[in-house]
């Protein structure tokens, strides 16, 4: 669960009652699409991935032997990228979220801004620093400890991959005057 969730779900008192101006009606409905989320497991047909997933795919990838990846995306303001692996007989084979350290930081140098879309998808934004020639595209995601991260994918003007480097998402705590 969220922690949206969570925190819609705590607005409830010990008597079922609920806290502030917040209806039962507008509750259900937001919780309802909180729930609606879930990953599809392997032998799932693809006309049920949707359903599952809370929509349509982002992208949608050819894979060899006829199969397909469809990606879908939580960002901007989610932290998760998964891909969703269909076999010829389009059923899941696999379902992985790719928006962590350990993809992010093998991504290939050299690698074109579309392999970076086709594997990403659209990053959170696209930025330009005075040390590069070229674009800097943010993508935001969890560390293996929880700790919010930040991707920084430095795409030169050829259009491909340069570097990658990592920082910490500033919070609100790092902007306040002591």
């Amino acid at each position: 669960m969220s922690a949206a969730c969570a925190r819609l779900k705590a607005l409830r008192t010990a008597g079922g009652r609920l806290v502030g101006a917040v209806s039962a009606l507008t509750l259900a409905l937001v919780l309802s699409g909180c729930a609606m989320f879930s990953l599809p497991a392997p032998g799932t047909p693809a006309a049920q991935v949707p359903a599952a997933m809370g929509g349509a795919p982002l992208a949608v990838q050819a894979l060899p032997n006829s199969g397909e990846r469809w990606l879908y995306s939580t960002l901007p303001m989610g932290r998760e990228v998964y891909h969703v692996d269909l076999d010829a007989a389009r059923r899941v084979t696999s379902v992985t979220q790719v928006l962590d350290f350990q993809h992010l930081s093998t991504t290939p140098i050299g690698w074109t801004r579309n392999q970076v879309l086709d594997f990403y998808g659209p990053p959170y934004e696209i930025t330009e620093v005075a040390s590069f020639r070229g674009k800097v595209w943010t993508y935001r995601f969890n560390d293996a400890i929880n700790l919010r991260r930040m991707a920084h994918i430095h795409i030169g003007v050829d259009s491909r991959v340069a570097k990658v480097m990592f920082t910490d998402e500033p919070t609100a705590e790092d902007f306040r005057m002591r």
